[in-house]
């Protein structure tokens, strides 16, 4: 048996994603009512300077920074339907008492090593939001049975470095794609 189905119970079907609520975060599913936050977020160039090329659930390259909230749609649509297929999700990130949304964190991944990721509106950066957020993604992974976490990181990228050492992430000599593998065990 795959160890996604033994840790998250999803035997090929849909990963039950729970809203999760921290002191200054509501972390809801993501959903096509999120659409007007992600397109704000995803617009925004820093957001995606180290992303990897964004496929949509066809396959399709997705342009980004996004220049129309189609384009921003289909990243939620691919995230959906990797939810719906049991193997990665993505949380919105909202803030408690408005509502605004700050960015997303999920799993590209969820098995004995599930790997995370994590994109935030500029806007928001340096509030310690990411932290918390991730710190909540973590505790979800681990209660569901993984026994590692990992992060592809490009080396450029110091705030998500800091991100990931902050979280108990050390990097290894792995590298995929110019991202240097971060890890950690839960």
């Amino acid at each position: 048996m795959p160890a996604a189905v033994t840790l998250f119970g999803m035997q090929n079907s849909s990963i039950n994603i729970p809203t999760i609520t921290t002191r200054r975060l509501v972390l809801e599913p993501m959903a096509v009512q999120h659409a007007e936050g992600m397109f704000e977020m995803w617009r925004q160039p820093a957001v995606q300077q180290y992303s990897g090329p964004a496929q949509d659930e066809h396959g399709q390259r997705i342009d980004l920074p996004a220049r129309v909230r189609a384009d921003s749609d289909k990243l939620i649509r691919f995230w959906v339907k990797a939810a719906s297929d049991g193997w990665g999700f993505r949380w919105v990130m909202l803030l408690r008492d408005e509502g605004s949304l700050v960015g997303h964190v999920g799993f590209n991944a969820l098995s004995d090593c599930s790997e995370i990721a994590y994109h935030m509106h500029p806007k928001f950066w340096g509030q310690g939001f990411m932290t918390e957020a991730a710190t909540a993604a973590l505790e979800w992974c681990k209660a569901g049975g993984a026994r590692e976490v990992e992060a592809f990181i490009e080396p450029a990228n110091g705030a998500s470095v800091a991100l990931a050492v902050r979280l108990g992430m050390t990097p290894t000599d792995t590298f995929a794609e110019g991202a240097q593998r971060y890890q950690m065990t839960l």
